[in-house]
């Protein structure tokens, strides 16, 4: 279930470009918009589960989008440095922005390890796809 999942997303380009496209908007407006204009929320004291969980999401979107355009020779690494890039360069900025937002070293260090562990799983999943019995349905796509 999941395997077809992943090969419907490696499959069609345009559906995984549109939802790097729309969880990237997310984190940004999520992450540099003005803190009071957010409201106030339980959810925050759970602030670096959700720095862990949309870096997360997020690598593994764009690492998927990155399956889909180079296949077996996506980088892994170049993957998990231009994620973990990402969160902190947002962390930076929050520190440079007029946006009362304040950088936290945690909330790098959750980004960071959300944007790791989307890349370990994204090993199983490219080992997975092009070196199993997957890649054999590749094959006959093409």
């Amino acid at each position: 279930m999941i395997e077809r999942l992943f090969i419907i997303f490696v499959k069609n380009r345009i559906l995984i470009g549109i939802l790097l496209v729309i969880a990237t908007g997310v984190i940004l407006f999520f992450t540099l918009v003005p803190s009071e204009h957010l409201g106030e929320s339980d959810i925050y004291q759970y602030d670096k589960l959700g720095h862990f969980l949309l870096f997360f999401f997020w690598t593994l979107i764009f690492g998927l989008f990155m399956f889909s355009l180079k296949h077996k020779k996506a980088s892994l690494l170049l993957i998990f440095i231009i994620g973990a890039g990402f969160g902190v360069t947002i962390e930076i900025m929050q520190g440079i922005m007029p946006f009362n937002r304040n950088p936290n070293f945690y909330d790098a260090v959750a980004d960071v390890t959300g944007s790791l562990t989307a890349t370990i799983l994204l090993y199983f999943v490219k080992k997975r796809l092009y070196f199993g019995k997957v890649e054999q349905f590749f094959k006959k796509m093409n």
